[in-house]
């Protein structure tokens, strides 16, 4: 089973790269950081799409991406271009995490707020026109939707990854189990820890995979082995992460994503330890 890791934006950018740099050396297959401008409790954030491409240039295994990038906070089209540019600078190593945002400020401030039908509505209409700028290679796209134009568009290079850098899509509502069965490669909500206890236990996380997830994925003709299920577990002490790690296995993950808020210098030995302790052994 792969190992990834998912770490906090606001954290220090210098502590963030040293953690890309160990997590590559340690054999982790990700580093995905939070996309904001803004939250609730500090606006010290750095803007993940400026700084991938900078860890691509440090790193060179490990995958780069986001835990989750807002779909609506951004125009899509830009935000295409971007992943395809990341992917091309990193050869092929770029992951996107996808939600439909939540924090009203930071839209106000930076983008234009939908209530949830229309954040959802657009979040699809986004993936559509991001996917097919990735993937047509012959000549210009034209969309036309409700929320979304793009006439005589291109994207050069495409992405390296075919026929498009993986989606993952977070949260663990109706519409997101919807979109990552449909439109996604891998499934990725928030678990222990990393927030408050809103977050599919075990038993209701087999539930989501089994009964939406997977049906939608089948239709899909995707293999289980190439859609990832993992969830973010959050770093405490290695025999209740240990426990956590065993329960979502039973209840379906096939990757294991640690969560890191990334405060201080002891969150390098903590994925130094969790590697070496967990993760080679999963």
């Amino acid at each position: 089973m792969k190992f990834g890791l998912a770490v906090s934006g606001r954290a220090e950018p210098a502590r963030l790269e040293r953690m890309a740099v160990l997590a590559d050396d340690l054999g982790y297959d990700s580093f995905l950081v939070t996309d904001h401008f803004m939250l609730p409790d500090s606006n010290n954030h750095i803007d993940v799409w400026s700084f991938l491409p900078y860890l691509a240039a440090k790193t060179s295994r490990i995958r780069l991406g986001t835990c989750v990038t807002p779909i609506p906070f951004r125009q899509p089209a830009i935000l295409a271009k971007s992943i395809s540019s990341v992917d091309n600078l990193s050869n092929g190593r770029v992951i996107l995490g996808a939600g439909f945002g939540w924090f009203k400020p930071e839209f106000d401030g930076y983008s234009k707020w939908y209530e949830t039908k229309e954040r959802i509505a657009f979040t699809e209409e986004a993936i559509q026109l991001m996917q097919l700028l990735w993937t047509k290679n012959e000549g210009a796209v034209n969309f036309q939707g409700k929320y979304l134009r793009s006439e005589g568009a291109v994207i050069e290079p495409k992405p390296v990854q075919k026929p498009h850098p993986p989606i993952w899509f977070g949260g663990h509502l109706s519409q997101s189990l919807r979109m990552a069965g449909e439109y996604g490669q891998g499934w990725m909500p928030i678990g222990p820890r990393w927030f408050d206890e809103s977050y599919p236990k075990p038993d209701q996380y087999s539930i989501m995979k089994n009964k939406i997830v997977e049906k939608l994925r089948r239709r899909k003709d995707i293999t289980e082995q190439k859609f990832v299920f993992t969830i973010l577990i959050n770093s405490t002490d290695l025999t209740k992460l240990r426990r956590d790690i065993e329960d979502y296995i039973q209840s379906g993950m096939n990757y294991f994503t640690l969560g890191e808020k990334a405060k201080s210098d002891d969150s390098l030995r903590t994925i130094e330890t969790v590697a070496k302790e967990i993760g080679h052994s999963l």
